[in-house]
């Protein structure tokens, strides 16, 4: 049998390739085709909310989410900001930490 080029192996996870057997699991697409995930893609998968369409739309939908290198950059929202004082109220805010470490 030869294996098509666009077909996912099924000894690896199509989204990050891992191939440790332990954590291998399948997701199910919106055609109803299951291909192979890890763990952790088959939780992000299923937390999205969505059906992927496509191997490529898998692929975006639970990627790498850290576009930017430096997260403290992102603006922090109000609901943030209050947890972050309820329970660590001697933190320093980011802005403070990052005038002093200039």
């Amino acid at each position: 049998m030869v294996k098509r080029m666009n077909e996912p192996r099924r000894d690896s996870c199509v989204v990050c390739g891992s191939g440790d057997a332990r954590s291998l699991s399948t997701t199910t697409l919106a055609d109803g085709s299951e291909v192979p995930v890890c763990g952790s893609h088959a939780l992000s998968h299923a937390r999205s909310g969505r059906l992927a369409r496509t191997l490529a739309d898998l692929r975006d939908l639970t990627g790498e989410r850290r576009r930017v290198p430096d997260r403290r950059s992102v603006a922090v929202d109000e609901l943030a900001r209050s947890l972050t004082d309820a329970f660590a109220p001697g933190r320093p805010r980011a802005q403070a930490r990052r005038r002093s470490s200039s």
